[in-house]
This record gives structure tokens, sequence and C-alpha cells, in this order.
């Protein structure tokens, strides 16, 4: 990779709101935003039926070319569930405006969001750029990994992914292109990259960046989402495939014409190297089972035969990476294929846990993927799954067969945490620690007594930890207050705790663990008044 660069600078999202009264036809007004942006996208019912265009200017300058605000719901995690109709279009490059006009074909229908991103000056950004490229001209050789521009010299560090990344397999490539203008310049293509982060992240609301990489058709090779550039970083890229591929997107559309000649050779550099680096070769096709969606191509389960370096729109119902474009992709197998290192044999196997904590007792349920050292899918495998016992050593615990495309699922009753990690095909998966959670349970105590006398409170916990119980009495507005805690003796899994009500009123009396995390369903009990005797006459 190069040398980190850039500033600490943030790009800003807002917006405006349009409504059918803004039209005049079917174009609207000349829409004034509130301050200066850079890239945008539309949010409305109108928008998901792709019938929206926009063109954008510097208030005075000449208007951009009409663009089709297009709405993918193909770009997005495997998991995205969002109606048609509230999906957010493809975001389109504008460069610096502050004007903008809609053009629908039908006049709009309803009122619809625009979103909106600035990003901030770009003059240390192009100072960096130009180092870059200048580095890239001099590192570039033929079976090595290209010249990679990192997250910090293009702004990504000002876009932190909203939670950590996840890893999964690169089986695959697929080819993509952002549909945005053709005619930014090498300095611009950082800010755009940042841009598309923002509305990524924020508009879509995404963990972070749908592709793994950018380049633009300058050659320039970006670093896009994080998680590090040699790890299987699962994007929000080829919705259904995410955790099985990696994703390669070319700045600008390529329907008609083709990736320029520097794209292409950074294309082809860039899928050689990261295929190589994870077993896989960039010639020849492979199954992989879609994981569906609403605009994947095929329904969750099906088993979908993909070439090594696929165009979006095998996977996908979409046109992406454009006509020309696409019709490029066998030309750059086999220029992947020229400059791919050697492919070194190694197997993979995944393990994931349905939950970090278990409840004492309930299953813990773990699966994961199975490939084979010649990167075939694991079918029939056995896969072996193993605890870290007390003394440090590895213990199998259950036992499967991995299905055809080599995936597998283990259910073993949870009683104690602990690590687990599973073996198949002679190599071990990545250690995932799962916790247990304890059961408690509480025996009703008495519903009254007398103020002053004790109370036992009883029960279970599986397993034995500590045991408090708490106390509350209810006050005269009906509120309950805590008076105090008592802790419980636990003898192997019982527990139990002897308590004083000292003044009369309604005690709530909750059992749970010491750190809190469980409690029991709360007892409540009434202390009433102790009767007094007088000379044979009894006072209450």
């Amino acid at each position: 990779m190069l040398p980190r660069a850039g500033g600490g600078e943030f790009p800003r999202g807002f917006g405006l709101t349009v409504s059918p009264g803004d039209f005049d036809g079917a174009t609207s007004r000349v829409l004034r935003a509130p301050r200066s942006f850079d890239l945008l996208g539309v949010r409305g019912a109108d928008a998901a039926r792709g019938r929206l265009e926009v063109r954008a200017r510097r208030r005075g300058g000449p208007w951009s070319r009409w663009t089709l605000l297009a709405v993918h719901g193909d770009h997005a995690p495997d998991t995205y569930i969002v109606p048609a109709h509230q999906r957010a279009s493809d975001p389109v490059w504008t460069g610096a405006s502050d004007e903008l006009q809609l053009r629908s074909r039908r006049g709009l229908r309803g009122d619809l969001r625009v979103h909106l991103v600035s990003v901030p000056t770009a003059k240390r950004r192009r100072r960096a750029g130009a180092r870059l490229r200048a580095a890239a001209a001099r590192q570039a050789q033929p079976g090595s990994p290209p010249p990679i521009i990192p997250r910090s010299a293009w702004g990504g560090d000002s876009v932190p992914p909203r939670s950590a990344s996840e890893a999964g397999q690169v089986q695959l490539a697929f080819v993509h292109h952002t549909v945005n203008a053709n005619d930014y310049t090498a300095d611009q293509s950082a800010s755009i990259v940042l841009a598309i982060a923002k509305y990524h992240r924020d508009t879509n609301g995404w963990n972070d960046i749908g592709y793994n990489f950018v380049v633009d058709q300058y050659g320039q090779v970006f670093e896009a989402r994080a998680g590090g550039v040699e790890q299987a970083i699962i994007g929000a890229q080829a919705q259904g495939y995410n955790s099985q591929s990696t994703g390669v997107a070319v700045l600008g559309t390529f329907t008609s014409v083709p990736f320029p000649e520097a794209a292409l050779a950074a294309l082809s550099q860039l899928i050689a190297w990261k295929l190589s680096l994870h077993g896989v070769p960039c010639e020849g096709s492979l199954a992989v089972r879609s994981g569906g969606g609403d605009l994947n191509r095929y329904p969750a389960g099906t088993q979908v035969t993909l070439q090594r370096i696929s165009g979006h729109r095998d996977g996908d119902s979409t046109s992406c990476p454009g006509d020309a474009g696409y019709n490029q992709l066998p030309e750059l197998r086999r220029r992947a294929a020229a400059l791919a290192g050697p492919v070194v044999a190694h197997g993979q196997v995944t393990l994931a846990a349905a939950a970090s904590d278990v409840p004492y007792g309930s299953d813990a349920v773990l699966t994961g993927s199975v490939i084979r050292p010649d990167s075939t899918a694991g079918a029939g495998e056995v896969v072996a799954v193993q605890k870290r016992s007390a003394t440090g050593t590895w213990v199998t615990v259950g036992r499967t067969s991995a299905a055809d495309d080599g995936s597998w699922t283990v259910r073993l009753p949870w009683r104690r945490g602990g690590a687990v990690r599973a073996r198949a095909a002679g190599v071990t998966s990545k250690t995932s620690t799962i916790a247990v959670l304890p059961v408690l349970s509480s025996r009703r105590p008495a519903k009254r007594v007398r103020a002053g006398s004790r109370v036992h409170v009883t029960g279970r916990v599986r397993p034995a930890v500590p045991v408090v119980v708490r106390i509350e009495k209810q006050g005269s507005d009906g509120r309950f207050r805590r008076v105090t805690s008592v802790r419980a003796r636990v003898v192997k899994t019982a527990w139990g705790a002897t308590l004083r009500l000292k003044r009369p009123g309604l005690y709530r009396l909750t059992a749970l663990t010491r750190d809190g995390a469980v409690a029991a369903p709360p007892a409540f009990v009434r202390a009433i008044r102790a009767k007094a005797s007088t000379g044979g006459a009894t006072a209450g």
C-alpha cells in the first residue's frame, strides 16, 4: 500500500424536500440547495419507479447533462430489507453545485427527499493524489499488489464504519460501475469516493461504503470498505453474495463506452492479486449458494454457477457494470490470469455463533462453511466442533457433515461458557467465545407476614453463581424504592436468603445474579402490623 496522507476534514450531509407543487409539468423549477453540494440522491416513490432525472450547476453556470436517478436495491448488504418505495437512489456526482433541477416523465406524484453531500475542499487531497499517482507509476509491477490509496488519503477516516467489519470468504470477484458521469478529473476521484462513502453510510444506513475497492478511469485504486485490503471483508455490493466475494467498482458509467485502458489494467492487477491472495484462480467457474434478496436473480438457497470474475448482473437483477464494461470481462479474466501470482492451495473453515451469550441448557447454534485446499466447496467433509477445556486442550463436542455447498450447522446444549473452533479437511477455523447466561428461578414466599418477622426466599440458579435479593418497598405514590440488598447463600444449584421486613407495607423481592445480568420474576410480600395484647384486650 502507499504511504498514508490526507487531512481530518469532514464531509457533510443535508437535504431538501421537493413536492409536486415544485414542478411545472415534467420539469421542476430551479431548486436552490441550503449550501453547496457535490453529490446527491433521492428517496421517494417516483425515484423507486425509475422515473426521475437530475441535472445540477453552480449558480449562474452551465447545466450538467440529465442523469437518471436509478434505484438499485441489489447494491446492499445481504440482510438489507427495505420496501422499494423507501430506497434511496444510487448517488450521482455533480461536483461543486448549489442548484439542481429534476425531471419526471409523468410528473411528480408525491413528495420526495433529495439527499445532498458536500465534501471538504480538495486542495490538500489533490496534492496527496498527485504524490500517490507518482508513487503508483514507480511501484506498479506485474504479479504484485497494485498501489492502493488508503482510506486515510481520501478522507475515509472521517466516515468511520458504524460497527466493526466482518470477515467472510473470497471465492470470486464482482465488477461494478458507479453510474456517475465520466467527465471527472483524476484529482476529483478521491472526493467522489468520499462522497459515496458518506452517502452509503448515512443515507442508505449501511455500515460503510458498499464496495471493497474502487478504481477510477485513470487507474487509481482506492481502499474502500474498511477492515484491511488483504482480509476477506464482507461488503454491501452484491446482494446475496457479499459473504462469498469481493467487489470492485469502476468510477463512471460504462453502458456505451468501455473501461479505459488505465482502468482495465488496474482492475486486472488488483483482481489478480486479490484472488491469488485467497487461493482462488482468476479463470473458471464455481458453484455458490444464493443468499436471496428481492433483486437477486435467484431465490435463497439456489446453487448458482458463476465465473471467478463476474459482472454484477450475473448474480443480481441489474445492468451493472454496463453493457460495454460487461463485454470486456473475458479480456479482464485473461489479463488477470496472466498477472496472477501462484495460487497457494489453502482450505478455509469458518465458524459463526448465532449468539455470543446462551442461557444455561439452551442450544448454542454454530454455523459455517468448508472450502477444501483445492478451493472447491467441502461437500461431505466431516466438521468437528471443538471446545477448549479447563486445562487448555481442545475437546471435540460435536460433529456434522458439510452440505453440498460446504455449509454446516451444529447445535450444542450450552452449560459452560468458553472458546470453540471448527476443524475440517485438515483446516481449523478462527476461535469464537460463547458465554453462558445463568438461569435463575425463585419459589414464592408467604404473601403476608408480620412486620419485623423473617422471610425465607429460596430458588435455583444454574450454573452456580452469586445471587443477591433486592428488597424494594412501595411508597405512598405507588412507586417501589430500594431498601437494601441481601446476599443469598448458594449451595450447588440451590440458593436461599433470610430477610427481615421491618416496617408495614408492600415489598417487592427480586433475586438476581450479582452482576445484574439475569433476574428472576419478582415476588410480592405484604408486611402487616403485629397485634398487641393489653389486659386481655386485643389492639390492632
